[in-house]
Formats: C-alpha cells, structure tokens, sequence
C-alpha cells in the first residue's frame, strides 16, 4: 500500500518511498542559500531529479525507517541535499518523493523533537517519537492540543508547498491543476506523513493499479487532510477512533477495479488508464489556457479552487 504497492520485488522497493539518501544532481542549479525555516530552497526544479545516486553512510538505513531517518536530523539543510529536501521549518520538513505518481509529489513530515508552538527553537519535544510512528498512532495517543499543533503544522507546510507547486505549474505549463493533500489510510513506512500530489498522476512511476488506487481522492484509501482536521474539530477522542479503526479495511480498496476519478469512464488495464489521464489533461490545459486567453485569469478569484 501507499505510495507504491506491488506484488513484485522491484515495485515494493518504492513502496511509501522517501527520496534516496543521496539524490543525483538538479536539474538546475540550486539557490545558494541553504533551506531554512519558512525559506525554501528556489531556483530549481519542483519535478524530482533524475539520474544516477551517488553512495552514503549517513542514512545506510532500513528502507521502512527512512522517513524516521529524514525527520530526526538536527539541522535538515545541512544534512540533507537540495534533491531531497524541499524546505523545512522548526515543526516540518518537506522532501521530494523518490518514486512521484504525478508530475508533482511531496511528502510533508513532523520533525523531532517537536517544540512547543510558544517556543519553536525549543529542544524539547511535546509528542513522544513513537506517537509519530502513524496518523493512527498521533490521533489516538495524543493530547488534543498535541495532535492539533502537530497536524496544523503539517497543514501550514502543505499550504506553502501547494503554493510552491501552484507558481511552477504556471511558469512551466502557462495554467494551474488539481492538488490533493492527504495520508494514506495504511501506510507502509514509519513516520505519519502526509502526500502533496498533482491531479495529473502522469508519471512513469505509477505502474500498478494499487499504486493509482492508493491515490484515487474519491475512492477512500487516500484520506484527504480536510477530513483529519474535520474528526480533530468536530469529534472527541470515541469519534476519532471510529474514524481510525474504520480505516482498518481500507486494504481491500486498492483492488477496485480501474476508473478514472475524473469522469468515472471505467479502464481494463494501467496502460489505457494512462493514455486516459494524459487526455484528461491535455483537455484540461486547452481548457484552461482558452479562459485564461479570454479572461486574463484562470480563476474567477482566489477562492475559486479546483
């Protein structure tokens, strides 16, 4: 399950998958300035790198730790390179995701320690590191004001890379698409996570069914941020753990047979499902540069989401 599902060796090697330790150079060069808090790195490439992974010890890990690995670093900019970290903050951190199932796909994670809101520079942690192990794990373990502070960080950092991603759709494709935001109903690595992904799905890394239903927004497996902030707000700790223990059959929708989420037209197979999605875009680009021809903007105002 998660990021990338598969019956096969070399498909579950990318399964929930972190970048690599050590990430290939960027497509283009990286601003000189190292990542920091609310400052993320510009000037590159918001599509993750390609090409051949140099060799490292700092992160010589088990592939399901990698994420814990990632968010207990000290000092994220100076341990980790530009290819794999997207910025961070005193309470997150976002990286690129190794094996994208879009033209866009981050991961966005709690750091650890977790400080104190009041007292970010704090060393101290206010959720223990076993309580981050899963979205499970945070919401029926924690305090309220602990899994509120930890999610509305993940959401804050979600927020600025989804508009990260906004202003690179529009520099390199002249219009902007569909963003979900959300954590899988079981996911397979350590370390709650969340998924920054574009609607697109168009990547070579999206192979099997499991790894396209794994992120179907309609489909239940993929569990939108909005709905975890709706069961911390709305609910007490009873509610939320039937909002959790109704996940544990979520398994059993990554076998849905095919179809696209955008029109509901049914596919036999993930290679015509692709060439669906790839139309399904195109559609939505001529679309999308036609109002913007005729308008001056593709959205009749800022709250005008997709």
């Amino acid at each position: 399950m998660g990021n990338c599902l598969s019956s096969t060796q070399s498909d579950s090697e990318e399964e929930e998958s972190p970048p690599p330790a050590t990430s290939p150079p960027p497509l283009t060069a990286p601003d000189p300035t190292p990542t920091s808090s609310r400052q993320p790195t510009r000037g590159r490439s918001l599509r993750y790198y390609t090409g051949k992974s140099r060799s490292s010890d700092v992160f010589a890990m088990k592939p399901l730790d990698a994420l814990r690995s990632y968010a207990t670093v000290h000092h994220p900019p100076h341990s980790l390179p530009a290819s794999t970290l997207l910025m961070s903050t005193p309470h997150t951190l976002a990286i690129f995701d190794a094996y994208p199932k879009a033209k866009y796909h981050f991961l966005v994670l709690p750091r650890y320690p977790f400080p104190p809101r009041s007292n970010p520079e704090s060393r101290s942690s206010i959720v223990k590191l076993d309580h981050l192990d899963s979205l499970r794990t945070l919401l029926l373990k924690t305090s309220a004001d602990v899994r509120e502070q930890v999610i509305g960080a993940l959401a804050d950092t979600a927020q600025e890379v989804e508009e990260m991603i906004r202003d690179e759709m529009i520099k390199t494709e002249g219009f902007e698409w569909g963003i979900n935001i959300g954590f899988h109903a079981i996911p397979s690595m350590k370390h709650v996570h969340l998924h920054v992904i574009s609607e697109d799905r168009m990547s070579d890394k999206l192979k099997t069914k499991k790894h396209y239903n794994s992120f179907r927004p309609d489909l239940g497996f993929f569990i939108s941020l909005i709905d975890v902030q709706h069961w911390i707000e709305d609910g007490d700790d009873q509610s939320i753990r039937q909002h959790i223990e109704s996940l544990d059959s979520a398994e059993a929708l990554l076998d849905t047979p095919l179809m696209c989420f955008k029109c509901d037209e049914p596919e036999h197979n993930m290679p015509s499902l692709k060439k669906h999605l790839e139309k399904e875009y195109e559609k939505e680009k001529k679309t999308a540069l036609k109002r913007i021809a005729e308008r001056g903007r593709q959205r009749s105002s800022d709250e005008d989401m997709f």
